[in-house]
């Protein structure tokens, strides 16, 4: 399958450039397909939120597999075209006949196809949500999980100032985890971009937590507390110290 009659420079020139460009362009199909996916995903599950009352916070678990999903939607194009159309850079096959280089370009294409289709039917992430009854875990709008918070068995707060290994200042992470007896966690807090409204929110599980005497674990330092304090109202900042508090 090796190239027969030896192709002039311009030729060859030619050949590589069309080998990166569709090797690029299918990878760059493959990701706009993998997000269109994840947006539809997101459009489903407000969809399915607007449907259950009074829903204080809700989030996405990821699928186990949806690392590997994205990377064959990625990895094959990169990883096999450009060899083919003789780009010898840590090459890994041989350059290929006209005829092989498109049966290589039609390989790419069908594994990309096929992480896509995973993605969109096997590797749907669950949608996770909290009510002040307690936390559920859904696959495709319907309950998976669900846990009343009189049956949690730990909460675990933290707000720290954490070093990271580059950087002279700290990254600062907080965090509100309930866990339950099957190892499910319901991690309230990820997202900090809108932290006023959702402390707010999660006072009235706190106090039902509270009032079950469910075991509490935390580890908080006063700068986090002071940074994450920042732009609030003294009603969310009240609600943070309250949540954070022992």
């Amino acid at each position: 399958m090796t190239q027969g009659p030896e192709a002039t420079p311009e030729q060859s020139l030619t050949t590589k450039l069309v080998g990166m460009l569709l090797a690029f362009g299918l990878t760059l199909v493959g990701g706009l397909g993998y997000a269109l996916i994840q947006d539809l995903l997101a459009r489903r599950d407000e969809a399915i939120l607007r449907t259950i009352p009074d829903v204080l916070v809700s989030w996405r678990e990821p699928a186990a597999g949806e690392v590997w999903t994205l990377l064959l939607v990625v990895v094959p194009p990169l990883l096999l075209i450009p060899g083919g159309f003789g780009v010898r850079y840590r090459q890994i096959l041989p350059s290929l006949s006209p005829r092989g280089r498109w049966r290589m370009v039609a390989l790419a294409a069908t594994l990309v196809a096929g992480g896509l289709a995973l993605e969109a039917v096997v590797g749907k992430p669950e949608l996770s949500l909290a009510t002040p009854f307690g936390a559920a875990w859904l696959q495709d709008g319907k309950p998976r999980e669900h846990w009343s918070w009189g049956a949690a068995t730990a909460v675990g707060i933290g707000c720290v100032n954490a070093k990271r290994d580059n950087a002279r200042e700290g990254q600062h992470s907080l965090n509100y985890d309930v866990a339950f007896p099957s190892g499910r966690e319901a991690r309230l807090i990820r997202d900090t971009r809108d932290l006023g409204p959702l402390l707010l929110r999660l006072v009235e599980v706190d106090q039902s937590l509270r009032a079950r005497a469910i075991p509490r674990f935390a580890s908080v330092d006063d700068s986090c507390l002071r940074h994450f304090s920042q732009g609030l109202k003294p009603a969310e900042q009240a609600a943070l110290r309250s949540l954070m508090s022992r």
